[in-house]
């Protein structure tokens, strides 16, 4: 029995893919069943499959009675089915909108462990897959719905079937079969995502095998692409920054023109453009898209290419900006709990190239995976902490290739310590955060921040969070389990304890905090001073009439109409106009008054119901912070019947 017996079981055969899938799905779970529906984008996403369900309109993407021409519709898809299957659209809730996105890590964990197989052998792919497993950033995108989770493990999918077709020497054409289909998926969930992201690494790692001049040269072409937008030209700005941009393409192509060059007689290549592939990928994309251009009078590409894809190209869209690094700095958290070994992985990288170590092709292909697509979230103008997330399948694998070279008795003291630092300073940071004076320094900052209402009221209202719950115990001793084991060498110890530190760490966040804190769930406090009126559409346990319409007064979160209906109206579209009672017997409103414009709305609905002899109930006030945009809203419910009070 050797020292590696136990790594050996856990990573043979297929039991190795259910072990991951499993350890990944199991992390993340609590958060999917636990996590009220969230804004935006989630909300968004999840109310625009909703409808596709209400209406029978499986082509046509909408929210509300505007269109949502932004994304293709693969995820609506596979969220309206796990929704028609799992639950109804009736039961408004959000957990059967997330199974795509909960199955998705789970496959893509199973899909970082098949694509390492060839490169870094199947010991250190278990590893770099176990520790992308229960990633902060990926378990997180498994409990959203949204595109993130599902892209990731399709993307990963197109680059493991690209990987063993080019090890094999036979060059199977299922291989290229599969990875037309993952380009085709891929496509139909985020657009130009997975085809640039597998493209990038193919051209990058075959340029690699000539030299680096031309793979420097593709990564300058990608930075010249979107530089300009870092910088203003003037009056001529626009025309010198399109003209900087048509060089990056230029260098770009110069870039691609060399890997055409060199490999196009290749057997691999050949089997990988094999034609019932490319075939296969026009099949899966071109019906859709036809169907939905006709249905939308071509708005659909215009609104998807000619707005939503070029604001994030030109301009930082909907100012989610950010400067070149941004993504590296959320590596101190969303990569954890790798994190433990990013920087040996980094340096034994760069070492064993540098010394053109056997095998080191493979190492650079990992680095072919990472290091563009890298550069393009860096350097896009457009920036959310989740876009890099299809490049940490190869840091991940990078980091197990760097345990393996560690457990075959590599050293590198430094940058262990160093990588332990970044451990321990994203892990500390969690703990406090999550902890009880993390929450309560937070809360206290927020209600300090209300115009309307004096911050000792606001607390007063809010349930303290005083709970010390065992998950948070169980990291605690993980966090000093890992230091211990990690001053030991005793690597595969070390690693134990860093993904137990990292699940309880999740499942004190996403089961005993946030969804106990109603202070950071806004469209709660909004539905809970309606439902204190009896104001909330179908609401069980009330002898009055539902409201005929509902309104939103300075408010417009998504997850409100998610959560509420459909034909609730928010802001900008809902007015304090109060209808005859004839026309809206029974109306209601959510109204916001920590705007000026909403203490109107309060003031006019009042005189507008006195004047109609119409008796009208108000709420008690609800406090809550609303995070999407950092602003306090002070809501309170307003329901207007028909017949004067007591009548």
């Amino acid at each position: 029995m050797n020292r590696y017996s136990v790594l050996d079981e856990l990573s043979k055969g297929f039991r190795a893919y259910i072990l991951l899938f499993l350890l990944a799905v199991v992390t993340a779970a609590p958060g999917v069943f636990t996590m009220p529906a969230l804004d935006r984008d989630e909300s968004r996403f999840a109310q625009a499959s909703k409808q596709m369900l209400e209406t029978d309109d499986y082509i046509m993407i909408r929210y509300q009675d505007g269109l949502r021409n932004k994304k293709p519709a693969g995820i609506h898809w596979l969220q309206a089915g796990s929704t028609a299957i799992f639950s109804s659209v009736e039961a408004r809730q959000i957990w059967s909108y997330r199974l795509p996105s909960l199955i998705g890590v789970g496959f893509a964990t199973a899909f970082v462990f098949w694509a390492g197989i060839p490169l870094i052998g199947r010991r250190a792919a278990f590893l770099g897959a176990a520790l992308f497993s229960t990633g902060l950033l990926l378990t997180s995108e498994a409990h959203i719905s949204k595109t993130d989770g599902v892209l990731v493990a399709i993307t990963t999918l197109a680059v493991a079937a690209y990987v063993h077709l080019r090890a094999r020497d036979d060059h199977p054409k299922w291989l290229a079969i599969l990875f037309w289909f993952a380009i085709g998926f891929g496509f139909l969930i985020k657009g130009p995502v997975t085809p640039m992201v597998v493209l990038l690494a193919i051209v990058f790692a075959g340029l690699a095998g000539r030299g680096w001049k031309y793979p420097a040269l593709l990564c300058a072409g990608l930075v010249v692409i979107f530089i300009d937008t870092y910088f203003y030209f003037g009056p001529a700005n626009e025309m010198i920054g399109w003209g900087i941009k048509a060089i990056g393409v230029a260098m770009l192509g110069l870039a691609g023109w060399r890997f055409v060059m060199d490999y196009w007689r290749e057997d691999w290549l050949r089997t990988l453009v094999w034609w019932p592939g490319p075939v296969l990928f026009v099949f899966m994309v071109l019906p859709w898209f036809i169907s939905i251009q006709m249905a939308t009078d071509g708005e659909f590409a215009e609104g998807a290419v000619g707005k939503d894809l070029k604001d994030k190209v030109v301009g930082a869209s909907e100012g989610h900006g950010g400067p070149p690094g941004y993504h590296l700095v959320f590596l101190l958290t969303h990569f954890f709990p790798a994190t433990l070994f990013l920087i040996p992985a980094i340096v034994i990288a760069v070492r064993e190239i540098r010394a053109k170590v056997s095998g080191n092709e493979n190492i650079v292909f990992l680095l072919a995976w990472l290091i563009p697509t890298w550069v393009v979230f860096e350097f896009l103008p457009t920036k959310l902490s989740h876009y890099s997330l299809p490049a940490y399948p190869a840091l991940a694998l990078l980091t197990g290739y760097a345990v393996w070279r560690l457990l075959e008795g590599a050293r590198y003291p430094v940058s262990r310590f160093a990588s332990l630092g970044l451990f321990l300073l994203g892990a500390v940071g969690l703990l406090v955060f999550l902890s009880p004076i993390g929450i309560g320094s937070q809360m206290n900052q927020v209600a300090e921040d209300f115009r309307t209402v004096e911050a000792d009221t606001v607390l007063a209202s809010w349930q303290q969070f005083e709970l010390i719950s065992w998950p948070l115990v169980i990291a605690l001793f993980a966090i000093l389990a890992v230091i211990i084991a990690s001053l030991m060498r005793a690597y595969l110890v070390t690693i134990c304890f860093a993904l137990v530190c990292s699940m309880t760490l999740g499942l004190h966040a996403r089961v005993d905090v946030l969804p106990s804190q109603k202070w950071v769930q806004p469209t709660w406090a909004a539905r809970d001073a309606l439902r204190e009126i009896c104001a909330l559409p179908d609401q069980e346990g009330c002898e009055t009439s539902s409201p005929t319409l509902v309104q939103a007064v300075e408010y417009a979160e998504p997850s409100f109409v998610f959560t509420t209906g459909t034909d609730v109206k928010i802001s900008p579209q809902s007015n304090s106009n109060l209808l005859p009672a004839e026309d809206a017997p029974v109306m209601a409103w959510v109204i916001n008054l920590e705007h000026e414009a909403g203490q109107a709305a309060l003031s006019d609905i009042r005189q507008q119901a006195a004047t109609q002899e119409r008796c009208i109930t108000e709420s008690e006030p609800r406090y809550a912070l609303n995070y999407s945009n950092g602003d306090p809203v002070h809501f309170v419910g307003v329901r207007v019947d028909s017949t004067p009070c007591g009548s």
